[in-house]
């Protein structure tokens, strides 16, 4: 087998990530949808006309709200950790390649960036979702539990 030229590496780092972005993309997804169907009881819930009646199911459905976001954090950062590998590789290689010049976008080229992603704020921007995202679920559940608890001991 003959070594690889750096036009088939580039391309196969660049098969990696976008691999990589469409995991993350999917578990993104699966995150809100989990959360949305966790919201969507709990709102039903805070209708009912015997709200006493409702209390340990609303409870459950909070606790099951964060355990959900913090269990789904660990895949997206997963995801994160691997595209930065690949983007190290990628725009390592992109630098040291004079042939691979024209490939190379300006992102590519901020100083440090091949050895530190996140350098590339533009690229930290969009993880931002999957990087807050489970922080946010876990702190609109926990509100929600302070909600259900007062709104249980002042009666309305």
């Amino acid at each position: 087998m003959e070594p690889w030229s750096d036009l088939d590496k580039i391309k196969y780092y660049r098969d990696e990530i976008r691999l990589e972005f469409n995991l993350l993309a999917m578990r993104s997804t699966i995150l809100v949808t989990c959360q949305s169907f966790l919201v969507v009881p709990f709102a039903i819930l805070q209708t009912a006309a015997n709200f006493r009646a409702v209390i340990m199911p609303m409870y459950l459905i909070t606790f099951l709200g964060v355990f959900v976001a913090l269990i789904l954090r660990e895949p997206l950062n997963a995801a994160h950790r691997t595209i930065h590998k690949w983007l190290i590789k990628h725009r390592s290689l992109l630098k040291e390649s004079k042939e691979l010049e024209a490939f190379a976008i300006d992102r590519d080229m901020i100083p440090g960036v091949d050895k530190n992603p996140d350098r590339d704020t533009d690229h930290v921007k969009s993880l931002a979702f999957s990087v807050y995202g489970p922080w946010a679920f876990c702190l609109f559940w926990c509100a929600a539990i302070v909600w259900t608890t007062v709104r249980m001991i002042v009666g309305f």
